[in-house]
């Protein structure tokens, strides 16, 4: 068998550092209910950062979103956008990724493997974030159905599904 020469092995300890990194977030902005809400987050990171969110009307549905580090004299400030045409559950796990870039430090580069590897952190950490592994197996008790599951959470059942199958629930 062939290994996929795109894919990029990104050990567990990685994800489980982004995992982690998004309970102390949620627990430091007091968002432990469900769905997440991200409002609350970035209320909360805002308390520290300069952080603004901006709809992306005028791109590609290529492009899901997108973070942006300024650096304008002394001011340093974070600029993420959403593809506005996306619909709102991906707009919500896009805005959870790029706060994972911006809280993980990935700067943007050309090394194509860094960067797969920084993409699988931020969907670990996005992941974690609005679907927290303790309040899902709690959830996964009572509610036994993806499309379910996903609309209690406001994800989309692709990326719930993928959830399950990482926490191994």
């Amino acid at each position: 068998m062939q290994e996929n020469p795109d894919e990029v092995f990104v050990p567990t300890a990685q994800k489980r550092a982004a995992a982690g990194i998004a309970q102390k977030l949620l627990k430091e902005a007091g968002a432990l209910e469900v769905p997440t809400s991200l409002k609350t987050v970035i209320h909360h990171l805002q308390k520290s950062q300069d952080i603004f969110l901006e709809k992306l009307t005028d791109v590609s549905t290529k492009v899901s979103g997108l973070l942006v580090l300024c650096k304008e004299n002394d001011d340093e400030y974070a600029v993420i956008g959403y593809n506005d045409k996306h619909p709102w559950c991906r707009r919500r796990f896009t805005i959870a990724h790029e706060i994972g870039h911006l809280l993980m430090g990935h700067a943007c580069n050309r090394q194509e493997n860094e960067t797969s590897i920084n993409e699988t952190e931020a969907n670990c950490f996005a992941a974690e974030l609005l679907m927290p592994v303790q309040t899902l197996k709690k959830d996964i008790k009572t509610i036994r159905d993806i499309p379910t599951l996903a609309k209690r959470y406001l994800v989309s059942s692709q990326a719930m599904g993928i959830k399950l199958i990482d926490a191994h629930l």
